[in-house]
């Protein structure tokens, strides 16, 4: 994509060109972790009537509760899997947008035009520092109720930033004062 905005010199090409970002690998980690929890805690109902004396027809529901429980907890790890692969955060000519979704009916875009967004922000630590996942935030300047919440961004410092330069440049070109 190109940017049709003055001042094009080397350092302005790299921080207002057209960014994507996906998830970190820490997002990936906290899905595997749910997971194994899930898991974890079925297996714990299947072996319980070895701890336990109880009837024959407990024993045997609790087994196949947790078969199920199992079986629940290990589709809904993959399901988080396949959609944390899918989430896409990025910048266009237009605006901040995040494309996400796996089933037909809750895929789709989500996003802010570049006029309609009052700032980006993202949360620190040191766990987010050292993994470089970010909490990202970005808010619509005329309802509070859509702002894109993503966590776990791959490097969301980075995307935050280069979104609110954005948007300040859109706002000096537009003659707008800078709230």
């Amino acid at each position: 994509m190109q940017n049709d905005l003055p001042d094009r010199g080397a350092y302005s090409e790299a921080l207002y060109a057209f960014r994507e970002h996906r998830l970190s690998w820490v997002a990936y980690l906290d899905a595997v972790l749910k997971g194994v929890v899930g898991i974890a805690i079925s297996v714990a109902l299947m072996l319980s009537p070895r701890w336990i004396t109880m009837a024959p027809i407990t024993a045997q529901i609790l087994f196949y509760a947790g078969i199920a429980f199992a079986l629940c907890a290990l589709g809904l790890s993959i399901y988080r899997l396949f959609y944390i692969r899918r989430v896409r955060l990025y910048t266009d000519q237009d605006g901040v947008w995040c494309y996400r979704g796996i089933l037909p009916w809750r895929r789709g875009i989500v996003g802010t035009n570049w006029r309609d967004v009052r700032q980006a922000s993202y949360g620190t630590g040191f766990v987010r520092w050292a993994t470089k996942a970010y909490p990202v935030n970005v808010d619509n300047r005329f309802t509070d109720t859509d702002p894109i919440t993503l966590a776990h961004v791959h490097r969301g410092h980075e995307f935050v930033g280069h979104v609110n330069a954005w948007r300040n440049r859109m706002l000096r070109q537009d003659g707008e004062t800078l709230r």
